[in-house]
Parts: C-alpha cells; structure tokens; sequence
C-alpha cells in the first residue's frame, strides 16, 4: 500500500512560531527576575539642600545611600525605619548590606529635616564600624 505524502508548499515556514514566542517571554522572564533594582537611589520626596559650591565627587564603587526624610524615618533601598527605630536597627541593617570596611555611607536628607534626626544615623553608621560618611546636596546652578 502506498501513501502519499502531502507536498510541502516552499512559502510555509519550516517551524513554528509558537515555539520562538515561548524562548522571547523566557528570556524577558529571565531579565527581569535577575536585573537588579537600583535601590540606591535618591527618594522622590527628598528635596535636597543646595551649596553654593562644592566638589563633585563621584560616587564610590562600594556605597550605602541612606535617605532621611523630613519627618525622620531612613529609608535604605526598599526598607524604612522609623526615627525611634534608627539607634537599635541601622547598625544592623548597614551590615547586612554586605558592606565592607571601604563602604562609604551617603546620607541624603531633606532641607527641611532637623540635625536631630541626621545626628543618630551619623552615630549608628559610626558605631556599626564605617568611619567614611558623606552628606548629599545639590550645587546651586544659578551662579
């Protein structure tokens, strides 16, 4: 018995679409379940102070931005504590960053937020053993 095969038109594709469409919505899966988050940013409701003048500086390599609100609470990356909660869990927290001892901290605080509230973040990033602390603002670029 013999059986006929259909011919094969030369305009059909050879594969199947369905096939490329499954590895592009993996590949997209995959990139954004492994980019990282830029969670060293500065907050959208900080309104830094401006200087006259400073020396830029560009960003270290290793670095911690710490961002003070005007009500007090930090927020580091996606996490936020509050003003009372900053003396016992920043140190603990700046550790868990996976820091090392050239890590610099830069604190970000708003123009309105007190020196009592920038006060104990500078003494918790002391005390959990990072010396080098910078604070963050804005050149003035009207001169």
């Amino acid at each position: 018995m013999r059986y006929n095969l259909p011919q094969q038109d030369v305009s059909t594709s050879a594969g199947s679409l369905s096939s490329m469409i499954d590895i592009i919505f993996l590949l997209i899966i995959f990139f954004v379940v492994t980019a990282s988050f830029d969670n060293e940013q500065i907050d959208s409701k900080i309104d830094l102070p401006t200087v006259d003048s400073a020396a830029v500086k560009s960003l270290p390599e290793q670095r911690i931005m710490l961002n003070v609100l005007e009500n007090g609470s930090v927020k580091i990356g996606f996490t936020e504590l509050l003003p009372e909660e900053v003396s016992t869990k920043l140190g603990s927290l700046l550790k868990t960053h996976q820091a090392g001892p050239d890590t610099i901290i830069i604190i970000s605080g708003d123009r309105n937020t007190r020196y009592k509230y920038i006060s104990p973040v500078m003494n918790a990033a002391a005390q959990a053993g990072f010396p080098q602390v910078r604070i963050n603002a804005e050149v003035n670029s009207d001169k």
